[in-house]
């Protein structure tokens, strides 16, 4: 069949977290997606083969609504593609910057968000901030069938503080570890998270420590997601607003008032390095407000025929 004669839509890739190509976490956008069918989408997800895609549409009660597939499926929520889908609509013209910060209203399945689009004078690269729901603590878990599962052992741990799952939008579990040495020993066993996963509260998992590779990072990173069909994220957004939350709240870094900065580093062990940037607003006693920012660079832009 010609290609004139099947529906089209234009795609992006965006990898995010960085400001190289092929670093941080790439994302696929589909834009004008308003009349795409929830069983297109799977396949366009599947046949993208990123981690996750998002589709852009227009919405009634916000300026965009977004939604997030995975090749197994959809999510409510996810930094990194949303972040893509808002610099793509900045890089295809569809979207008009009229100062330095530009507001936006974002409808996704967990909500209505707020992300600002900044400009950065001395570089003009456009960084995105996505305004995250207020943090809940959710259950705690016993380290011991957590540190077997990722091939660790109990003082790999950084006790006593728990693991704990935490949401900011989408729910991930927790687990703070003592050294980087910790992050390099894990050896996932799948079978046995997949098992934790059906009796968890949580959509994926993050080990992280407060020793980092670049002396300007707060915290190093190791995310996996088996069961959204994602065994280790190269750079992850909304666990990034979780892991700030917890942060705070256990006092692994003395926060400064009104705001604390937190920058995370992640990818490395799956060779494409990339930041996340958090902002706290409130203490331990009470965080008002999580912020996750970011940026990316195009890599690839062209035509989806279906």
């Amino acid at each position: 069949m010609l290609l004139s004669l099947r529906r089209q839509l234009d795609v992006i890739q965006v990898d995010v977290f960085t400001d190289i190509p092929f670093g941080g976490n790439p994302a696929a956008v589909v834009l004008d997606a308003n009349n795409v069918s929830d069983e297109t989408m799977v396949h366009i997800a599947q046949e993208m083969n990123v981690r996750e895609t998002v589709f852009i549409s227009g919405s009634s009660s916000a300026d965009y609504r977004f939604r997030y597939m995975t090749p197994k499926g959809e999510l409510g929520f996810s930094g990194h593609p949303t972040i893509a889908g808002f610099l793509a609509l900045v890089d295809e013209g569809r979207i008009q910057l009229r100062s330095d910060v530009n507001t936006f209203s974002l409808e996704a399945k967990t909500g209505i968000l707020n992300v600002d689009i900044v400009k950065n004078e001395m570089t003009q690269i456009h960084e995105v901030q996505i305004t995250h729901k207020k943090p809940r603590f959710l259950e705690t878990y016993d380290p011991k069938e957590y540190t077997d599962a990722f091939g660790l052992s109990l003082a790999d741990i950084l006790s006593p503080n728990p693991l704990q799952t935490v949401s900011t939008g989408t729910p991930h579990l927790m687990i703070p570890l003592s050294t980087q040495r910790s992050l390099d020993r894990i050896r996932p066993d799948w079978d046995k998270l997949e098992e934790l996963h059906e009796s968890g509260d949580y959509a994926s998992i993050s080990l992280f420590t407060r020793k980092t590779r670049d002396p300007t990072s707060d915290a190093q990173v190791r995310h996996f997601a088996p069961a959204l069909g994602v065994p280790e994220d190269p750079v992850s957004g909304s666990a990034a607003g979780s892991l700030g939350s917890y942060i705070i709240q256990y006092g692994l870094m003395e926060p400064t008032y009104p705001i604390t900065s937190i920058v995370v580093e992640q990818g490395h062990y799956v060779g494409r390095a990339g930041k996340v940037f958090v902002e706290v607003r409130g203490g331990k006693e009470s965080i008002d407000q999580v912020k996750v920012s970011g940026t990316g660079v195009t890599v690839l832009k062209g035509k989806l025929y279906f």
